[in-house]
């Protein structure tokens, strides 16, 4: 890890909750660095997250398969997100998602065990962890739920523009689409409109 990446991260953790030195110290010293090649899967479906982890810079996506193969988008992650599938971590139990890289990607991995006995040992990193569930399990999850149903397709994609500027150039449109929960050729009217 250099220096730049450390910074984004405690940058990142502050946003939540402000740590100490020593506090981020011990995160930093459980922290190992994966570097994901474009196409290839951090978390695969059916399989144990492993990992609380600061995805540094690339895109990744999550989506799920049923068994006719059909594939919904449920996430997209771009640099300064939380990548993962925290319900697996948690409940040690199968990841029902995967997660693969759509570009080459650095990711800061925690052990999500070893990042639990920190939480129970230190009251600065067990108060970041609280906020950061409140606010992407509880606040940020709302808001996701509120606007599929309340905003139309042409602000939800504004809004995903606004969150990943160069989206486009990184992630298909048909994932771009299907994690809008539109078609393809409703996504590409709505880019014509935009012309």
């Amino acid at each position: 890890m250099n220096n730049q990446q450390i910074e984004r991260l405690r940058r990142k953790i502050n946003s939540y909750y402000q740590i100490s030195d020593s506090s981020f110290d011990k995160i930093i010293s459980i922290i190992l660095l994966q570097q994901i090649s474009k196409n290839k899967v951090f978390v695969e479906q059916g399989s144990i997250s492993r990992y609380f982890s600061y995805l540094d810079s690339g895109y990744m996506i999550s989506y799920i398969s049923n068994i006719e193969g059909k594939i919904y988008n449920k996430n997209i992650f771009s640099a300064d997100d939380w990548v993962g599938s925290t319900v697996s971590s948690i409940l040690q139990s199968p990841s029902n998602f995967t997660i693969k890289a759509a570009t080459d990607c650095e990711v800061l991995c925690m052990p999500y065990i070893k990042l639990k006995e920190l939480i129970f040992e230190v009251d600065d990193i067990k108060s970041f962890y609280i906020k950061y569930l409140e606010k992407n399990w509880i606040i940020d999850k709302e808001e996701r739920e509120v606007s599929l149903v309340m905003d139309s397709a042409e602000i939800r994609y504004e809004n995903l523009l606004l969150k990943c500027k160069n989206i486009e150039q990184h992630i298909s449109l048909k994932e771009i689409a299907s994690h809008l929960g539109i078609t393809p050729t409703q996504l590409s009217r709505i880019r014509k409109n935009k012309i």
